[in-house]
């Protein structure tokens, strides 16, 4: 079975080695191009490989020169599926070598690609980091520790991590932790301050704000609604 294989890639090799007898555009892809080999389709690539193997009419392709075309193929097209991929929403580095595994390519050619991304700045996990983090506490009012395990599973490293939660300040994170709660929990906290404050805490601890803020935010909705004997409330939160 293995020599049947074997030969099966041998002859595969030799369909596509030969002289360049025609180059056509595909239609529904502009930057790929059928390359024909005596006159019979061999393969196509694209326009960045064309470019850089010099694949022209007439051009003579041996078995080591389209092993060398094929590999540079699967390399661009790693490439242009990263930058598919990343279109439609920025991504870790993580993600991105998740993604390309489950499409089949290499491991080196995975990490190729990523490189390559790196080098041209299409990504970068510190600033995804940070974006990631400003989006989900600013536009999804969500905790901190909520937004940290989510970066943990993006496989973002700790220093990242860090430093993108440093960028939000306490302040804003109980702003935007009350305005939550008074919104969801003020009936609540008319009719019964007890049940109102359980189900805030509740709520906000599930949104991943940490305690120290559950307690703020709970303390000040108390005070709202004339709720006087602060020292009596039990309104420390684990």
């Amino acid at each position: 079975m293995e020599t049947d294989n074997v030969r099966e890639t041998e002859q595969q090799d030799a369909v596509r080695c030969g002289t360049i007898t025609k180059i056509e555009r595909q239609k529904r892809v502009k930057d790929r191009y059928n390359l024909y080999i005596d006159d019979q389709y061999a393969f196509s690539v694209h326009e960045d490989v064309l470019i850089k193997h010099r694949l022209v009419k007439g051009a003579e392709i041996g078995v080591e020169h389209f092993r060398a075309i094929a590999q540079a193929q699967e390399r661009q097209q790693a490439y242009v599926d990263a930058i598919r991929l990343l279109s439609f929403r920025l991504r870790s580095e993580y993600e991105l070598k998740a993604r390309l595994k489950e499409k089949g390519y290499d491991p080196q050619v995975a990490a190729e690609t990523l490189e390559r991304l790196r080098r041209e700045q299409y990504v970068d996990d510190s600033q995804f980091a940070e974006q990631l983090a400003m989006q989900r506490i600013r536009s999804q009012k969500k905790g901190r520790n909520w937004v940290r395990q989510e970066l943990q599973h993006k496989g973002l490293q700790p220093e990242h991590i860090a430093q993108a939660l440093e960028q939000v300040d306490e302040e804003t994170e109980y702003r935007y932790a009350f305005e939550l709660a008074f919104k969801k929990y003020r009936s609540d906290f008319a009719e019964d301050p007890l049940k109102g404050r359980r189900k805030a805490a509740g709520f906000l601890m599930r949104r991943g704000y940490s305690s120290r803020i559950a307690t703020r935010v709970i303390r000040e909705l108390g005070l709202a609604y004339g709720e006087l004997d602060l020292e009596e409330a039990d309104y420390e939160f684990e």
